[in-house]
């Protein structure tokens, strides 16, 4: 319940791996890394694997908290790197060996966005759960925390300027919630309330990404993001889609080939993007499919699953 739980629960999972003799610990997110990580250096569990799921955010927003990334950098055997970006700053900023770091991409199940998997039913369950039937205008999607880093002060002030040409217009915001609550609300308040909607979980993901006519994730800089599991989702949901080139996706986002690419910090540019996706929605099927295409061929979950197999062993 708090740090000062980690000493014991660190206390804990050693007498545990020792008991246990594990030959392969692997650890995810901060305090699992820190705690698992020296429990299983101390129990002398030969290989010790970390994933790495931020970038630079304590480089940028807690300089006090890298040192303890460099602790779990040094007592890992190896270390995952979710995308070239992280792999990057373990190499450049944190000075990790390279032969540690193994790149590994996340991975979606592609067969959940096959044409088809999603019902007409679980389409429509949405849609009447959230009002956007029967005269709802066309919906702008963004599934972000709301945490300055994800843009959306840039995405809310292009969509009030969209509202001015497309008055029936929804925002829709999912994944809402996060330290930056109150200055969205703040620049929501130039917007009709029935011109959006806040949702802060929803698990029908896979059905909510198609009740949008154009989805947006706009992170205000390259290194911010980690990965971005919505950059992939998105594309293979086969929904037009506005990036910034922030964690994956410069590895695979080509602009007006596979999706629309904006400048960091533009909401001029974001809202003529959105303007011309929504006005040219019936003529962006070579987009949406080449989207699709490369999900498939280049994070398909099973290459993941693989790929640790090997690592394991």
């Amino acid at each position: 319940s708090g740090k000062t739980d980690l000493p014991l629960l660190a206390w804990k999972f050693f007498r545990l791996m020792k008991s246990n003799s594990y030959d392969v610990v692997h650890t995810h997110l901060f305090e699992a890394n820190l705690v698992g990580i020296s429990a299983a250096y101390f129990a002398r569990v030969p290989k010790r694997i970390v994933t790495r799921h931020h970038s630079d955010f304590h480089h940028v927003y807690y300089k006090s908290a890298v040192k303890y990334d460099k602790f779990v950098n040094r007592l890992a055997t190896d270390i995952v790197a979710i995308s070239k970006n992280v792999e990057s700053i373990l190499l450049e900023m944190e000075n990790v060996p390279a032969a540690k770091i193994k790149l590994i991409h996340h991975g979606i199940d592609i067969h959940d966005y096959l044409p088809g998997a999603v019902s007409e039913q679980r389409i429509d369950a949405i849609k009447k759960k959230y009002a956007l039937v029967p005269n709802s205008g066309p919906v702008v999607g963004a599934i972000s925390r709301f945490i300055e880093l994800k843009g959306l002060q840039y995405l809310i002030p292009a969509f009030e300027q969209f509202l001015i040409n497309c008055p029936e217009a929804v925002l829709f915001l999912a994944n809402a919630k996060g330290d930056y609550t109150g200055e969205v609300h703040k620049l929501l308040k130039h917007i009709p309330t029935k011109n959006y909607r806040l949702v802060p979980f929803e698990n029908d993901i896979t059905a909510l990404y198609k009740v949008f006519d154009c989805f947006v994730h706009v992170p205000i800089t390259p290194t911010v993001e980690a990965f971005g599991q919505i950059y992939l989702e998105a594309l293979a949901s086969m929904i037009p889609s506005v990036f910034t080139l922030s964690g994956v996706a410069p590895e695979f986002a080509v602009d007006k080939q596979n999706c629309f690419v904006v400048p960091f910090k533009d909401s001029i540019a974001i809202f003529d993007t959105i303007s011309y996706v929504i006005q040219n929605k019936n003529n962006l099927e070579t987009i949406k499919q080449n989207g699709f295409n490369v999900v498939r061929d280049h994070f398909d979950i099973h290459v993941k699953i693989s790929k640790l197999e090997q690592l394991y062993s």
